[in-house]
């Protein structure tokens, strides 16, 4: 406890308080009417490590974060005419090394003549607050951006599908084929603890939807491979579609054709390559080049060129459609939206 004699003039009972502030989960000190420091709490001297000589004064402000210094100062200079010190800043904790933010709000003693002889302050741990209100501000600009881009991918599929649509309900019945893919998407990432979709997932959603799970008819097989939600969005748009196509062009509505649905990771080159193959089989198409070009090859093909830089090759054959792709694998994986 400072030797500085009592400012108020009652010692004893400022013993006594001071004995009792040692108690208290805070950081607690008294101050001079000109905001320079006389006392502060032994929590005070352990969590900065400043011992009485050290904090006298201005000295307090050493352990003050220097960027935060001047916002202090700006505080005190405002506080006899406010009749109140509240400032947030970084104090310096000893024992971890770093900066710990800290609410700072001191009250006024007042002398029997209404003059200011003192202040009684006190600093208390938000650092975990104000993480938690960083976090939020980041999540709430994650989700703004997200929104931004849903908007925009929502857009653009009823631009495309309108332009290959000659019907109003031709494009009520691609558009919400197309939107029901893009929304399976979404709640499959915002379901994930990563943000991240499987692309498994993606697969056997479009074949169940499609009714592509007969196992004499269908073969799919794959590892589990995590994708960012722009290569999902863009490959299950892709798979969508071509399960579409698969189901639109069978011979006999109740027996599709035979599908083989491959993917997995080429790690042979420089850098690790996802790759997708979708194989259509066991059918005899009557034109080829007209199913072909049923196929909304832009969802297919160029926006996954386009967007993540994959290579696409889609080839007709009479026994049906060969879709292949290759994917880097750290574009396939980015996170953001």
């Amino acid at each position: 406890m400072s030797s500085r004699p009592d400012t108020v003039g009652w010692s004893g009972p400022v013993q006594t308080l001071n004995q009792f502030i040692a108690t208290l989960p805070l950081l607690v000190w008294r101050a001079e009417r000109s905001g320079g420091w006389i006392w502060a709490s032994p929590q005070w001297q352990a969590f900065t490590g400043q011992g009485e000589a050290d904090y006298l004064g201005d000295g307090w402000l050493d352990v003050v974060h220097p960027d935060d210094r001047e916002a202090a100062q700006t505080a005190w200079r405002a506080a006899p005419d406010r009749r109140s010190f509240e400032v947030e800043f970084r104090v310096h904790n000893v024992a971890q090394d770093r900066y710990v933010w800290h609410k700072t709000r001191a009250g006024p003693v007042f002398g029997d003549d209404g003059r200011i002889l003192e202040w009684l302050g006190t600093s208390t741990d938000i650092d975990d607050l104000k993480r938690l209100r960083d976090q939020e501000r980041s999540l709430l600009g994650e989700l703004q951006h997200r929104v931004r881009n849903m908007l925009g991918v929502v857009r653009a599929l009823s631009r495309r599908t309108a332009d290959h649509s000659a019907t109003i309900d031709e494009f009520v019945r691609k558009f919400d084929g197309r939107l029901n893919s893009f929304s399976r998407t979404q709640s499959l990432s915002t379901s994930s603890a990563t943000g991240q979709v499987n692309l498994a997932d993606l697969v056997f959603d479009e074949l169940l939807l499609h009714q592509l799970q007969d196992e004499r008819q269908v073969q799919a097989d794959g590892p589990d491979i995590l994708l960012g939600v722009k290569a999902a969005n863009l490959v299950g748009l892709a798979i969508h579609e071509l399960a579409s196509h698969a189901v639109s062009f069978a011979d006999d509505p109740e027996v599709p054709p035979r599908l083989t649905v491959r993917w997995g990771i080429d790690d042979s080159g420089a850098s690790p390559v996802l790759t997708f193959l979708w194989k259509e089989e066991g059918r005899a198409l009557v034109d080829p080049d007209a199913a072909l070009n049923a196929l909304a090859r832009d969802f297919v093909e160029r926006a996954l060129q386009y967007e993540v830089d994959a290579e696409t090759r889609i080839d007709s054959l009479p026994s049906g459609l060969v879709f292949d792709l290759r994917l880097p694998l750290a574009r396939a994986q980015e996170t953001d939206s």
